[in-house]
């Protein structure tokens, strides 16, 4: 499969992966189902300055790494396009790390679908660093 191609649908699943976050920011109705997701029904006003800093700061790093991404699809040469593939691959990983744990430990932080698709994520990546063509 084509390095370049993973790249693109690896930057349309993270954002996607970032999706509740850039609605919370816009929607105080879906903010507030995610702030009671995590803090219970009735949610202390820390609690929500706590989570508002969140989705802005991963929101944020969600868009950079996006960026991050299309720019890395630049390259040309089909060993650095695998290095970088592999760099993304570890990159995505201890993005996902966070919500794989806590839903192992049974007390998940994200929905499955996200953590599902930050799994497919890092298998593309890897996938692109040992097999990707250009």
């Amino acid at each position: 499969m084509n390095i370049k191609t993973i790249f693109r649908i690896c930057a349309v699943l993270i954002l996607i992966q970032g999706l509740p976050l850039f609605l919370s920011l816009f929607s105080p109705e879906f903010k507030m189902t995610l702030i009671a997701d995590a803090f219970g029904a009735n949610p202390s006003a820390d609690a929500v300055i706590m989570f508002e800093t969140f989705a802005l700061v991963v929101g944020l790093m969600v868009l950079g790494i996006v960026f991050v991404i299309i720019g890395a699809s630049s390259f040309t040469d089909l060993e650095t396009l695998k290095r970088v593939s592999f760099l993304l691959f570890v990159l995505a990983g201890f993005f996902s790390l966070p919500d794989l744990i806590a839903f192992i430990k049974g007390n998940p932080t994200a929905p499955l679908p996200v953590i599902l698709l930050g799994l497919a994520t890092m298998g593309l990546f890897y996938y692109g660093s040992k097999k990707g063509t250009v």
